[in-house]
Protein backbone atom coordinates (compact mmCIF):
# COMPACT_ATOMS: atom_id res chain seq x y z
CA UNK A 1 0.00 0.00 0.00
CA UNK A 2 2.58 1.98 0.88
CA UNK A 3 4.06 1.64 -2.84
CA UNK A 4 0.74 2.76 -4.14
CA UNK A 5 0.64 5.90 -2.09
CA UNK A 6 4.01 6.97 -3.49
CA UNK A 7 3.10 5.99 -7.17
CA UNK A 8 -0.07 8.44 -6.36
CA UNK A 9 2.00 11.41 -4.57
CA UNK A 10 3.97 11.49 -7.73
CA UNK A 11 0.94 10.92 -10.12
CA UNK A 12 -0.10 13.40 -8.34
CA UNK A 13 2.52 16.22 -8.39
CA UNK A 14 3.03 15.50 -11.86
CA UNK A 15 -0.11 16.38 -13.17
CA UNK A 16 -0.27 19.43 -11.44
CA UNK A 17 2.85 20.33 -12.87
CA UNK A 18 1.39 19.65 -16.22
CA UNK A 19 -1.81 22.03 -15.06
CA UNK A 20 0.63 24.93 -13.72
CA UNK A 21 2.28 24.87 -17.48
CA UNK A 22 -0.71 24.54 -19.04
CA UNK A 23 -1.76 27.46 -16.64
CA UNK A 24 1.58 29.34 -17.19
CA UNK A 25 0.05 30.54 -21.09
CA UNK A 26 -2.92 31.95 -20.07
CA UNK A 27 -3.88 34.94 -17.20
CA UNK A 28 -3.26 33.19 -13.97
CA UNK A 29 -4.74 36.17 -12.16
CA UNK A 30 -7.69 35.70 -14.04
CA UNK A 31 -7.88 32.06 -13.03
CA UNK A 32 -7.59 33.04 -9.23
CA UNK A 33 -10.11 35.24 -9.41
CA UNK A 34 -12.68 32.90 -11.36
CA UNK A 35 -11.84 30.09 -8.83
CA UNK A 36 -12.86 32.39 -6.23
CA UNK A 37 -16.55 33.12 -7.28
CA UNK A 38 -17.11 29.19 -7.01
CA UNK A 39 -20.78 28.28 -6.35
CA UNK A 40 -20.95 25.81 -4.18
CA UNK A 41 -24.87 24.47 -5.28
CA UNK A 42 -22.94 23.47 -8.15
CA UNK A 43 -20.19 21.95 -6.92
CA UNK A 44 -22.47 20.17 -4.36
CA UNK A 45 -24.24 18.60 -7.52
CA UNK A 46 -20.56 17.81 -9.20
CA UNK A 47 -20.24 15.72 -6.42
CA UNK A 48 -23.86 14.33 -6.37
CA UNK A 49 -22.71 13.20 -10.52
CA UNK A 50 -19.70 11.28 -9.38
CA UNK A 51 -21.86 9.03 -6.74
CA UNK A 52 -24.26 8.42 -9.76
CA UNK A 53 -21.41 7.55 -12.02
CA UNK A 54 -19.81 5.05 -9.17
CA UNK A 55 -23.21 3.48 -8.38
CA UNK A 56 -24.07 3.18 -12.05
CA UNK A 57 -21.40 1.18 -12.50
CA UNK A 58 -21.83 -0.58 -9.54
CA UNK A 59 -25.40 -1.79 -10.60
CA UNK A 60 -24.24 -3.13 -13.90
CA UNK A 61 -21.45 -4.90 -12.33
CA UNK A 62 -24.35 -6.30 -9.80
CA UNK A 63 -27.05 -6.85 -13.14
CA UNK A 64 -24.23 -9.31 -14.46
CA UNK A 65 -23.80 -10.70 -11.14
CA UNK A 66 -27.82 -11.60 -10.72
CA UNK A 67 -27.59 -13.47 -13.96
CA UNK A 68 -24.52 -15.95 -13.03
CA UNK A 69 -26.36 -16.29 -9.54
CA UNK A 70 -22.66 -14.47 -7.64
CA UNK A 71 -23.27 -14.07 -4.52
CA UNK A 72 -22.32 -10.26 -3.91
CA UNK A 73 -23.68 -7.79 -2.76
CA UNK A 74 -24.52 -4.07 -4.12
CA UNK A 75 -22.95 -1.96 -1.26
CA UNK A 76 -19.73 -4.59 -1.77
CA UNK A 77 -19.59 -3.74 -5.54
CA UNK A 78 -20.14 -0.06 -4.94
CA UNK A 79 -16.63 -0.60 -2.74
CA UNK A 80 -15.41 -2.51 -5.22
CA UNK A 81 -15.84 0.30 -8.07
CA UNK A 82 -14.05 2.76 -5.77
CA UNK A 83 -11.20 0.31 -5.58
CA UNK A 84 -11.11 -0.42 -8.99
CA UNK A 85 -10.95 3.73 -9.92
CA UNK A 86 -8.14 3.98 -7.76
CA UNK A 87 -5.81 1.43 -9.27
CA UNK A 88 -6.98 2.53 -12.61
CA UNK A 89 -6.04 6.25 -12.14
CA UNK A 90 -2.62 5.09 -11.13
CA UNK A 91 -1.47 2.93 -13.56
CA UNK A 92 -1.00 3.02 -17.67
CA UNK A 93 -4.09 2.24 -20.06
CA UNK A 94 -6.15 1.97 -16.77
CA UNK A 95 -5.13 -1.25 -16.86
CA UNK A 96 -4.83 -1.75 -13.00
CA UNK A 97 -8.55 -1.41 -12.23
CA UNK A 98 -9.72 -4.74 -13.09
CA UNK A 99 -7.25 -7.07 -11.54
CA UNK A 100 -7.18 -5.54 -8.29
CA UNK A 101 -11.02 -6.31 -7.97
CA UNK A 102 -10.69 -8.95 -9.00
CA UNK A 103 -8.27 -9.93 -6.52
CA UNK A 104 -9.97 -8.27 -3.71
CA UNK A 105 -13.42 -10.08 -4.90
CA UNK A 106 -11.68 -13.55 -4.77
CA UNK A 107 -10.73 -12.62 -1.03
CA UNK A 108 -14.59 -12.17 -0.55
CA UNK A 109 -15.01 -15.66 -1.83
CA UNK A 110 -15.67 -15.08 -5.21
CA UNK A 111 -14.30 -17.12 -8.07
CA UNK A 112 -11.54 -15.48 -10.05
CA UNK A 113 -13.58 -16.99 -13.82
CA UNK A 114 -16.84 -15.17 -12.00
CA UNK A 115 -15.06 -11.90 -11.39
CA UNK A 116 -13.11 -11.74 -14.60
CA UNK A 117 -16.32 -12.81 -16.36
CA UNK A 118 -18.50 -9.88 -14.51
CA UNK A 119 -16.22 -6.71 -15.06
CA UNK A 120 -15.00 -8.11 -18.43
CA UNK A 121 -18.79 -7.89 -19.35
CA UNK A 122 -19.45 -4.42 -17.87
CA UNK A 123 -16.56 -3.37 -19.59
CA UNK A 124 -17.85 -4.93 -22.97
CA UNK A 125 -20.78 -2.91 -22.32
CA UNK A 126 -19.29 0.45 -21.45
CA UNK A 127 -17.00 0.15 -24.26
CA UNK A 128 -19.70 -0.10 -26.79
CA UNK A 129 -21.64 3.08 -25.20
CA UNK A 130 -18.51 4.96 -25.45
CA UNK A 131 -17.73 4.18 -28.67
CA UNK A 132 -21.03 4.88 -29.96
CA UNK A 133 -21.44 7.78 -28.25
CA UNK A 134 -18.14 9.52 -29.19
CA UNK A 135 -19.48 8.69 -33.06
CA UNK A 136 -23.07 10.38 -31.99
CA UNK A 137 -20.90 13.00 -30.46
CA UNK A 138 -18.43 13.23 -33.52
CA UNK A 139 -21.39 13.86 -35.68
CA UNK A 140 -23.42 16.24 -33.82
CA UNK A 141 -20.46 18.74 -33.20
CA UNK A 142 -18.66 17.92 -36.17
CA UNK A 143 -18.88 21.16 -37.83
CA UNK A 144 -17.60 23.41 -34.68
CA UNK A 145 -15.27 21.37 -33.90
CA UNK A 146 -13.34 21.08 -37.13
CA UNK A 147 -13.73 24.83 -37.65
CA UNK A 148 -11.99 24.96 -34.08
CA UNK A 149 -9.25 22.17 -34.00
CA UNK A 150 -6.67 21.06 -36.65
CA UNK A 151 -6.97 17.85 -38.28
CA UNK A 152 -10.10 17.03 -35.72
CA UNK A 153 -11.45 14.42 -37.77
CA UNK A 154 -7.82 12.37 -38.08
CA UNK A 155 -8.02 12.21 -33.95
CA UNK A 156 -11.90 11.45 -33.84
CA UNK A 157 -11.12 8.19 -36.34
CA UNK A 158 -7.90 7.67 -34.13
CA UNK A 159 -10.38 7.24 -31.14
CA UNK A 160 -13.16 5.26 -32.90
CA UNK A 161 -9.90 2.39 -34.31
CA UNK A 162 -8.44 2.23 -30.91
CA UNK A 163 -11.73 2.09 -28.90
CA UNK A 164 -13.22 -0.49 -31.96
CA UNK A 165 -9.73 -2.68 -31.80
CA UNK A 166 -10.26 -2.82 -28.15
CA UNK A 167 -14.10 -4.08 -28.33
CA UNK A 168 -13.37 -6.19 -31.34
CA UNK A 169 -10.30 -8.04 -29.07
CA UNK A 170 -12.61 -8.39 -26.03
CA UNK A 171 -15.23 -10.21 -27.88
CA UNK A 172 -13.04 -12.93 -29.28
CA UNK A 173 -11.41 -13.31 -25.99
CA UNK A 174 -14.77 -13.51 -24.43
CA UNK A 175 -16.04 -16.13 -27.17
CA UNK A 176 -13.23 -17.95 -28.13
CA UNK A 177 -12.23 -20.55 -25.41
CA UNK A 178 -9.38 -22.00 -27.78
CA UNK A 179 -7.20 -18.36 -28.43
CA UNK A 180 -7.84 -17.76 -24.14
CA UNK A 181 -6.06 -21.14 -23.33
CA UNK A 182 -3.57 -20.72 -25.93
CA UNK A 183 -2.66 -17.41 -24.11
CA UNK A 184 -2.51 -18.51 -20.52
CA UNK A 185 -0.17 -21.78 -22.00
CA UNK A 186 1.80 -19.25 -23.24
CA UNK A 187 2.22 -17.30 -20.75
CA UNK A 188 3.01 -19.98 -17.88
CA UNK A 189 5.76 -21.63 -20.04
CA UNK A 190 8.23 -18.42 -19.57
CA UNK A 191 6.95 -18.61 -16.12
CA UNK A 192 7.68 -22.54 -15.52
CA UNK A 193 11.15 -21.49 -17.10
CA UNK A 194 11.80 -19.26 -14.83
CA UNK A 195 10.63 -21.24 -11.81
CA UNK A 196 7.92 -19.05 -10.85
CA UNK A 197 6.05 -21.72 -11.29
CA UNK A 198 6.84 -25.29 -9.82
CA UNK A 199 4.11 -27.53 -10.85
CA UNK A 200 2.92 -26.82 -14.44
CA UNK A 201 0.09 -29.27 -14.76
CA UNK A 202 -1.73 -28.35 -11.60
CA UNK A 203 -1.34 -24.43 -12.07
CA UNK A 204 -2.18 -25.23 -15.86
CA UNK A 205 -5.58 -27.13 -14.84
CA UNK A 206 -6.50 -24.67 -11.95
CA UNK A 207 -6.40 -22.35 -14.78
CA UNK A 208 -8.49 -24.21 -17.43
CA UNK A 209 -11.13 -24.75 -15.21
CA UNK A 210 -11.70 -21.05 -14.00
CA UNK A 211 -11.66 -20.23 -18.05
CA UNK A 212 -14.45 -22.87 -18.42
CA UNK A 213 -16.24 -20.83 -15.39
CA UNK A 214 -15.50 -17.47 -17.46
CA UNK A 215 -16.33 -18.55 -20.27
CA UNK A 216 -19.67 -19.99 -19.15
CA UNK A 217 -20.53 -17.21 -17.29
CA UNK A 218 -20.00 -14.74 -20.46
CA UNK A 219 -22.25 -17.10 -23.10
CA UNK A 220 -24.80 -16.68 -20.51
CA UNK A 221 -24.74 -12.93 -20.23
CA UNK A 222 -24.04 -12.51 -23.60
CA UNK A 223 -27.29 -14.77 -24.58
CA UNK A 224 -29.52 -12.71 -21.83
CA UNK A 225 -31.32 -9.70 -24.36
CA UNK A 226 -33.40 -8.51 -20.91
CA UNK A 227 -30.19 -8.25 -18.80
CA UNK A 228 -27.71 -6.97 -21.29
CA UNK A 229 -30.23 -4.12 -22.32
CA UNK A 230 -30.44 -3.11 -18.23
CA UNK A 231 -26.81 -3.27 -18.38
CA UNK A 232 -26.69 -0.90 -21.38
CA UNK A 233 -29.16 1.14 -19.50
CA UNK A 234 -27.28 1.39 -16.17
CA UNK A 235 -23.90 2.31 -18.46
CA UNK A 236 -26.12 5.09 -20.36
CA UNK A 237 -26.69 6.78 -16.94
CA UNK A 238 -23.22 6.04 -15.79
CA UNK A 239 -22.03 8.31 -19.18
CA UNK A 240 -24.73 10.96 -18.76
CA UNK A 241 -23.26 11.11 -15.33
CA UNK A 242 -19.93 11.33 -16.35
CA UNK A 243 -19.74 13.96 -19.42
CA UNK A 244 -22.21 16.37 -17.62
CA UNK A 245 -19.87 17.12 -14.64
CA UNK A 246 -17.73 19.66 -17.41
CA UNK A 247 -21.08 21.38 -17.83
CA UNK A 248 -21.56 21.87 -14.23
CA UNK A 249 -18.31 22.86 -13.28
CA UNK A 250 -18.52 25.04 -15.87
CA UNK A 251 -21.79 26.26 -14.42
CA UNK A 252 -20.01 26.83 -10.79
CA UNK A 253 -17.52 29.13 -12.20
CA UNK A 254 -20.13 31.27 -14.18
CA UNK A 255 -19.63 30.07 -17.29
CA UNK A 256 -23.14 30.23 -19.64
CA UNK A 257 -22.81 27.46 -22.29
CA UNK A 258 -24.78 25.37 -24.05
CA UNK A 259 -25.39 21.86 -22.08
CA UNK A 260 -25.16 19.76 -25.55
CA UNK A 261 -22.53 21.50 -26.83
CA UNK A 262 -20.74 20.88 -23.53
CA UNK A 263 -21.15 17.10 -23.16
CA UNK A 264 -21.01 16.19 -27.29
CA UNK A 265 -17.35 17.42 -26.81
CA UNK A 266 -16.42 15.81 -23.63
CA UNK A 267 -17.71 12.63 -25.28
CA UNK A 268 -15.83 12.85 -28.73
CA UNK A 269 -12.43 13.89 -25.74
CA UNK A 270 -13.49 10.56 -24.24
CA UNK A 271 -13.22 8.80 -27.35
CA UNK A 272 -10.12 10.31 -28.24
CA UNK A 273 -8.16 10.25 -25.02
CA UNK A 274 -9.63 6.83 -23.52
CA UNK A 275 -6.88 4.73 -24.50
CA UNK A 276 -3.82 7.03 -24.16
CA UNK A 277 -1.37 4.83 -22.62
CA UNK A 278 -0.57 6.97 -19.10
CA UNK A 279 -1.95 6.79 -15.96
CA UNK A 280 -5.29 8.72 -15.99
CA UNK A 281 -4.37 10.01 -19.41
CA UNK A 282 -2.36 12.37 -17.63
CA UNK A 283 -0.91 15.34 -19.69
CA UNK A 284 -3.16 14.40 -22.90
CA UNK A 285 -6.63 14.58 -20.34
CA UNK A 286 -5.37 18.52 -19.80
CA UNK A 287 -3.90 19.04 -23.01
CA UNK A 288 -7.13 17.33 -24.71
CA UNK A 289 -9.08 19.39 -22.50
CA UNK A 290 -7.87 22.58 -23.60
CA UNK A 291 -7.94 22.24 -26.75
CA UNK A 292 -11.72 21.26 -26.98
CA UNK A 293 -12.82 23.84 -24.62
CA UNK A 294 -10.65 26.37 -24.98
CA UNK A 295 -12.96 28.23 -27.41
CA UNK A 296 -16.29 27.55 -25.37
CA UNK A 297 -15.41 28.31 -21.94
CA UNK A 298 -12.72 30.87 -22.80
CA UNK A 299 -10.23 32.34 -20.81
CA UNK A 300 -11.94 30.88 -17.72
CA UNK A 301 -10.89 27.24 -19.45
CA UNK A 302 -7.97 26.84 -16.69
CA UNK A 303 -10.30 27.23 -14.04
CA UNK A 304 -12.56 24.85 -15.14
CA UNK A 305 -10.02 22.83 -16.15
CA UNK A 306 -8.94 22.49 -12.56
CA UNK A 307 -12.26 21.94 -11.28
CA UNK A 308 -13.17 19.09 -13.61
CA UNK A 309 -9.30 17.28 -13.31
CA UNK A 310 -9.96 17.32 -9.64
CA UNK A 311 -13.17 15.66 -9.54
CA UNK A 312 -12.94 13.32 -12.60
CA UNK A 313 -8.96 11.84 -11.46
CA UNK A 314 -8.16 13.17 -8.18
CA UNK A 315 -11.23 12.49 -6.13
CA UNK A 316 -10.94 8.90 -7.55
CA UNK A 317 -7.45 8.50 -6.09
CA UNK A 318 -7.96 10.17 -2.36
CA UNK A 319 -11.77 8.85 -2.13
CA UNK A 320 -10.31 5.21 -4.02
CA UNK A 321 -7.28 5.07 -1.85
CA UNK A 322 -8.59 5.61 1.15
CA UNK A 323 -11.41 2.72 0.38
CA UNK A 324 -8.57 0.16 -1.08
CA UNK A 325 -6.69 1.08 2.42
CA UNK A 326 -10.43 -0.07 4.41
CA UNK A 327 -10.73 -2.74 2.15
CA UNK A 328 -6.96 -4.42 3.28
CA UNK A 329 -7.63 -3.27 6.88
CA UNK A 330 -10.87 -5.47 6.62
CA UNK A 331 -9.64 -8.42 4.52
CA UNK A 332 -6.26 -8.64 7.24
CA UNK A 333 -8.97 -9.11 10.37
CA UNK A 334 -10.03 -12.02 8.35
CA UNK A 335 -6.96 -13.31 7.84
CA UNK A 336 -6.35 -12.55 11.45
CA UNK A 337 -9.71 -14.37 12.52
Amino acid sequence: MRRNLARSLLIIAISVIIIILIAGFTDISLTIRTLKKISTKWLILVGLLLICDWFSEALTVKIFAISYKTRVSLSYLFKSTLIGSFFSAITPFSTGGQPAQIAFMNKRGVEYGEATALLVSRFIVYQVVITFLGVLGVYTAYDILSKNITKFALLAFFGFVLNGAVLFFLLVFSINRNLVEWLVKGLIKPLVFLRLIKDQAQVIEKTLSQIELFHKCMLRSMSNLSLLSFAFLSTLCQMAARVSVTYFVAKAVHIDCSYINTIMFQLVLFLVISLIPTPGAMGVSESGYVLFFNFLFGPQTVATLLLWRFFTYYVNIIIGGLTTAHEIRVLSKFDLE
